[in-house]
């Protein structure tokens, strides 16, 4: 089996329960209370055509919906989608796109004022983030935004996510600022923190696509 199609396979299996998503929906204060440390990053996206990426059932649009011109909402699996449709039914604001897990090839070239991705990107392949920054810088409107919530997990190279504390790929928020840098998406504004109990597991970067 291919790289990829193992991904997604895993994505698939993992990510694919309605128990999952509804317990979900009790995890929203880190990401959307004003005493926490996302919110004022947020605060300062452009929200005219911004992108979910990993959208689940839609818990975090549903945070912000009243504050956007267009959402589009992204995810891998298709029930997630499936979901979000039926959750945001009738609203004109909403696109919907089903992607492969690396790429977002369905939203327009340089026409997004900015993307975010929360409690996702910690679980995703190294590869895969980078081949999402790639797809940022392209999609981003000069000067747009993109605020990710990463793993700072450097333990166990080679392995699985489900073999890792909280679920935390390999990953580190240095090598996101690296990254981006060299794809022209500097990193503006940067935090490492705990999850779980787990110290300085997580991380949360903010990049500025350059024109």
């Amino acid at each position: 089996m291919k790289r990829q199609d193992s991904i997604r396979a895993r994505i698939n299996r993992d990510w694919d329960g309605a128990r999952y998503y509804a317990q979900a929906e009790n995890w929203l204060g880190f990401f959307w209370s004003p005493d926490k440390p996302v919110l004022k990053y947020f605060n300062r996206l452009d929200l005219s055509r911004t992108i979910e990426l990993a959208c689940g059932h839609g818990r975090h649009a549903a945070q912000c919906l009243d504050r956007v011109g267009e959402i589009t909402l992204v995810d891998v699996n298709e029930s997630n989608i499936a979901h979000c449709r039926q959750r945001f039914a009738g609203d004109a604001r909403v696109r919907y796109v089903v992607n492969n897990g690396h790429d977002l090839a369905d939203c327009d070239t340089g026409a997004h004022t900015s993307l975010y991705c929360y409690d996702a990107m910690v679980h995703f392949e190294l590869l895969d983030v980078i081949d999402y920054l790639r797809e940022m810088h392209r999609v981003l409107v000069p000067g747009g935004l993109a605020l990710l919530h990463v793993s700072n997990n450097m333990q166990n190279p080679g392995g699985y996510y489900q073999q890792n504390d909280r679920w935390r790929n390999f990953g580190s928020v240095d090598v996101v600022r690296h990254v981006a840098d060299r794809l022209d998406m500097p990193c503006i504004a940067h935090e490492i923190f705990d999850w779980g109990g787990t110290p300085k597991v997580d991380g949360l970067v903010l990049l500025e696509r350059r024109p």
